[in-house]
């Protein structure tokens, strides 16, 4: 692994789900943004409080081996996002490079 270099990348939505009154509508309705977001080999999880019925926060991450690439990644899930049915009240991005050197 001559000077492997990763790139990566975190984001982090806070979105409102107006309609949502129970967990179970919670999921119901995030269910679709979190398949198109899979669906572009984007690795996808719900995070923070599990016990806000109109609040959810979705963490977004992706690896590339090139900074074009990641960016394209992260902008590709941030339009999925802002496309869904909920207001986005805040979205947080956070990339990083590292390096390995040879072993």
């Amino acid at each position: 692994m001559d000077d492997v270099k990763i790139h990566h990348g975190t984001l982090v939505a806070d979105l409102i789900l107006p309609g949502s009154r129970s967990i179970k509508d919670r999921r119901q309705a995030l269910r679709s943004v979190v398949q198109r977001l899979q669906n572009r080999r984007l690795a996808v999880a719900q995070v923070g409080p599990a016990d806000l019925w109109q609040r959810a926060f979705l963490a977004v991450a992706a690896v590339a081996s090139s900074a074009g690439v990641l960016d394209g990644l992260l902008d590709e899930a941030e339009r999925v996002i802002f496309e869904s049915d909920f207001e986005v009240a805040d979205l947080r991005r956070d990339v990083r490079q590292e390096g390995f050197p040879s072993l």
